[in-house]
C-alpha cells in the first residue's frame, strides 16, 4: 500500500521511547529513542553550533569523483581536510555546505558539489581594494569580481591559488552565483542596480547572507540584493559562532574577515565579520582585515 504525505495520520503526541533517525560519527545513521535524540541535538546544533567533525581521508581526486556521482556518504558538515600551501602555511578546510546550491543557476544548472571554508583565515591581512570604493567597473560591475581581493586570491601566478597543493587544484570548480551590480558611469553608487549569474572565481569569500542568513549591512532593499533568494546561509554557520569567529592564521587569535558583499548606503565600505563575531562594514582599504580560504569541489 502507498500513501501520499497528505494522507498520513496526524501525529498527536510523541513518547520518550519513540524513535527518530539521527546521524553520528560514532554509530552512523540509525534510530535513537526520542529522549536520546533530543540530547544529541542539544549537544550539537543547540549548543554552540555545528560540532567540529572528523578528518576526511579520501584524496581530493577520490573525493571529487564521489561528489560528482552524488555520493556524499560519510561527508558531514564540519568534517575537514588539512592542506599545506607551497608557502608552508597549514590550512584546515571544513565542509561548509553539501549540494548547497544544487540545481540552482542559469543558464547552466549547478551540479553536485561540496563547498569548503577554512576554519581560520589565511595568515596576513588583505585589503578589499587599494582605493576606498565598493563599486564595480564598466567592464566588471560586480564589486567582488572587480576587487583587489578577488585577484589576490585567484591570480594563478602570484595569488593564493598559485600556492595551493597540486593535487587540489584540478578538483576545484568556479562558484556560480547570483551577483550584485553596483556601477554607473555617472558616478559612485551607494546601492545596487541589478544582478546577473556569474562566477565568484575558484577562490572566494562568502556573502553576508551566507554567513549570517540576513542582510544586516549589505543592500537588502530590492529583489536582486542578497542574491535574489539564491543566497543561503551555509549550514556550518548555523546555531552558533563557533565557525563564524576565525583566527588570524591557523590557530591564531580571533580576527575580522572580509565578505563578498558591498555595504548599503555607502560607496566606500564592504561587509565583514568583525573579530567580535558580529556583522560590520569598514572602508574597503581597511588594513586590519583577513580573508578565509574558500573553494568548491565539484
Amino acid at each position: 500500500m502507498s500513501l501520499k504525505t497528505n494522507e498520513l495520520q496526524k501525529i498527536t503526541g510523541l513518547q520518550g521511547t519513540d524513535t527518530i533517525l539521527v546521524d553520528t560519527d560514532a554509530k552512523g545513521t540509525g534510530r535513537a529513542p526520542l529522549d536520546a535524540a533530543t540530547e544529541f541535538f542539544k549537544e550539537t546544533f543547540l549548543a554552540g553550533g555545528v560540532p567540529y567533525g572528523k578528518e576526511l581521508t579520501d584524496s581530493w581526486a577520490n573525493l571529487r569523483a564521489r561528489i560528482l556521482a552524488g555520493d556524499m556518504a560519510g561527508i558531514h558538515i564540519g568534517d575537514y581536510k588539512t592542506i599545506t600551501l607551497t608557502t608552508g602555511e597549514v590550512v584546515i578546510m571544513e565542509v561548509a555546505g553539501i549540494d548547497h546550491y544544487y540545481k540552482c543557476g542559469y543558464p547552466t544548472m549547478i551540479g553536485h558539489h561540496v563547498d569548503f571554508i577554512s576554519r581560520d583565515c589565511l595568515a596576513g591581512t588583505k585589503v578589499f581594494n587599494d582605493t576606498a570604493t565598493n563599486n564595480g567597473t564598466a567592464a566588471e560591475p560586480n564589486p567582488w569580481r572587480a576587487s583587489k581581493l578577488f585577484h589576490t586570491l585567484n591570480d594563478e601566478t602570484v595569488g593564493v591559488y598559485a600556492a595551493l597543493p597540486a593535487d587540489l587544484k584540478p578538483c576545484i570548480v568556479e562558484k556560480i552565483a547570483l551577483l550584485e551590480h553596483r556601477f554607473s558611469a555617472a558616478g559612485a553608487l551607494e546601492s545596487d542596480t541589478g544582478w546577473d549569474w556569474n562566477t565568484m572565481g575558484k577562490l572566494w569569500v562568502p556573502t553576508e547572507v551566507e554567513v549570517f542568513s540576513n542582510t544586516f549591512w549589505s543592500d537588502g532593499d530590492a529583489g536582486w540584493t542578497g542574491g535574489g533568494g539564491c543566497n543561503l546561509q551555509y549550514p556550518i554557520f548555523y546555531g552558533g559562532a563557533k565557525h563564524i569567529i576565525k583566527g588570524a592564521g591557523n590557530g591564531g587569535g580571533r580576527c575580522s574577515w572580509w565578505e563578498a558583499s558591498a555595504r548599503r548606503q555607502s560607496a566606500t565600505h564592504v561587509c565583514i565579520v568583525s573579530y567580535h563575531g558580529d556583522a560590520s562594514g569598514p572602508v574597503a582599504t581597511d588594513g586590519g582585515v583577513y580573508a578565509p580560504l574558500c573553494f568548491r569541489i565539484g
